[in-house]
């Protein structure tokens, strides 16, 4: 949090030195106090004046307070701004292996509740543990002046408080972690609940997920309530420690009144010391919940920060060269598996040339690797180095940024934002484009049955489209760049025969420049691979077969069986 909150330092500077100064003008208020009492009972002249210097006092204390408030919470907000902007950025920079470590739950409840106490931290925190501190110093430095003995009367119960204190913070500590867990698993089950509440709905499994809900709730609850009953049995000492001390005054003060030590206005005085010194107490046993709970937001949010983006090319990257066409992709006995199953291959030993500017069609059966494939073209999750290389160039040393603006993907499972059709093409495209993908994905037709048009908003994941429709505008999305490679990841599978070979001939045109792109398909449709100009048939993570249409029909094997059955099936 220090890096955000030392460009804002002198704000603190300046708060810090009015919240000395409010504090340093509140504990001349019991003196003035004393005098004016003194001066009554010796019907001596003075009073009013006390009553005056008090009067002003207050009002100085008001302006003091108000403005010490004002540069403290400031800087709190802005740090708040600047690390919910870098939380958010930094996450969009992650790759999807980090994701694939935390729910989406738990990242939310780091981006919000948690950098909320971070601001709490950075602001009332802060401003309060200064009052405290200088409270104490204040009213104890003022304690010492009227009576040496009467303070350190008082200072044995408030230690005792402290020892006391300290042995309940430690604990709280663990829980308020094991708290923010829960809230975390609340949140995601939460999200997840929402985000398949038609698939709740159409199962009839309201009751189950409203069960599940409530035992994270009853999780929760049960660890905020432990806290709770932790403050409730430690933080009090630090109160009944102010009444032992109010004890103390009125049991030796008043012996050293009738000694003629002290004065009736010194006691006077002595005890409003205590009152006031009561207040930072109180808030002591407030603050210490905070800071904790701050220290554990700042070290989950910091997790996050902290994530080393997946980017071999960092720092090392290298230019790809363009071509007439788009590039040649050599595949060097590539192997891959996941991270969690490093023991199970979902790519082995796959050894092929696919060359620049030509329509690749890859089959196989479900789990066969087609989709891991082209995440590791894509980059989405990086492949070993040495095993991709695009015109001559190891894929990982390749900037990632420059990368990406060269290819397109659409997904199998297209996510589509809660937003209208026209912002879920385009994402910053302009409208031009914007339509021209549109009619190039066949989605034109769909368009005049929605109620909005290009304006219909498709609601969470584009619910209120079909599978077909949904593919449809995902394929528009990555049609509106021009892009040297497009993997289409059976984005075919929901779309009629007309639309597939419409979509396959516009796929087979040269961009506006001339360029033809490098275009890999993947398709469970074997007509959808007709017309390539090679396919790749993997098995298990093997590359089985290769070849055209054409020749792998004339030899037997998965290819050829699978466009049997297809065949016989329609």
């Amino acid at each position: 949090m220090g890096a955000y909150v030392r460009p804002l330092a002198w704000w603190y500077v300046v708060g810090t030195f009015l919240v000395v100064l409010t504090n340093g003008l509140s504990v001349r208020v019991p003196v003035e106090m004393a005098h004016g009492l003194d001066a009554l009972r010796a019907g001596a002249p003075g009073v009013r004046d006390a009553a005056i210097h008090i009067g002003l006092l207050g009002v100085a204390i008001i302006a003091t307070r108000t403005l010490s408030r004002v540069l403290f919470f400031t800087p709190g907000r802005h740090a708040e701004f600047a690390l919910r902007e870098d939380l958010f950025a930094h996450l969009l920079r992650l790759q999807p292996d980090f994701y694939a470590k935390y729910t989406t739950g738990d990242l939310l409840s780091r981006a919000t509740s948690d950098v909320t106490f971070a601001r709490a931290f950075a602001g009332f925190a802060l401003l309060q543990g200064i009052n405290v501190v200088a409270a104490l110093f204040m009213a104890v430095g003022q304690m010492l002046l009227i009576s040496p003995t009467l303070t350190l009367a008082c200072a044995v119960p408030v230690a005792v408080s402290f020892v006391v204190v300290r042995g309940g913070v430690g604990r709280m500590f663990d829980m308020q972690r094991q708290a923010q867990a829960q809230l975390a698993a609340l949140s995601d089950d939460l999200l997840g609940s929402l985000q398949g509440v038609a698939t709740v709905q159409a199962f009839c499994v309201e009751e189950t997920f409203v069960a599940r809900l409530l035992r994270h709730a009853s999780a929760l609850r049960a660890s905020n309530l432990a806290m709770a009953r932790l403050r409730a049995l430690v933080f009090p000492v630090l109160t009944v420690a102010g009444g032992v001390c109010v004890f103390l005054l009125i049991s030796l003060g008043g012996d050293m009144v009738l000694a003629g030590r002290l004065t009736a206005g010194q006691i006077a005085a002595f005890i409003a010391l205590v009152a006031y010194l009561l207040v930072p107490l109180r808030l002591l046993g407030v603050l210490l919940p905070v800071f904790q709970r701050s220290e554990a937001s700042l070290e989950r949010i910091y997790t996050v920060l902290d994530a080393v983006p997946d980017r071999p090319d960092a720092g090392r990257a290298l230019p790809l060269p363009v071509g007439a066409t788009g590039p040649t992709i050599e595949l060097r006995h590539l192997s891959y598996a996941w991270p969690d199953a490093p023991e199970r291959k979902v790519l082995d030993d796959v050894d092929v040339v696919l060359p620049g500017g030509a329509t690749i069609g890859v089959f196989g059966r479900t789990g066969a690797g087609k989709s891991t494939l082209l995440r590791l073209l894509a980059r989405l999750d990086n492949p070993p180095p040495g095993t991709v290389f695009v015109d001559g160039v190891d894929v990982t040393r390749v900037d990632l940024p420059d990368w990406r603006h060269r290819i397109t993907m659409v997904p199998q499972a297209p996510f589509l934002f809660s937003e209208s059709i026209e912002e879920n093409v385009g994402l910053g495209a302009s409208g031009e484009a914007i339509r021209t993908a549109v009619a190039a994905a066949s989605l034109s037709v769909d368009l005049k049955a929605l109620p909005d048009g290009l304006g219909t908003v498709v609601g969470e994941r584009g619910i209120s489209l079909s599978g077909g429709q949904r593919q449809r505008v995902a394929l528009a999305r990555g049609l509106v760049r021009d892009t040297d490679v497009v993997l289409l990841d059976d984005v075919l599978s929901a779309v009629d025969h007309h639309t597939e070979r419409e979509l396959l001939a516009m796929l087979r045109e040269r961009r506006a420049d001339g360029r033809t792109p490098t275009r890999i398909i993947v398709s469970h449709r074997l007509s959808a691979l007709e017309q390539a100009d090679m396919v790749l048939v993997l098995d298990e993570g093997r590359l089985v077969d290769q070849g055209t249409h054409a020749e792998l029909l004339a030899r037997p094997g998965p290819y050829r069986d699978a466009w049997s059955a297809q065949r016989e099936a329609s």
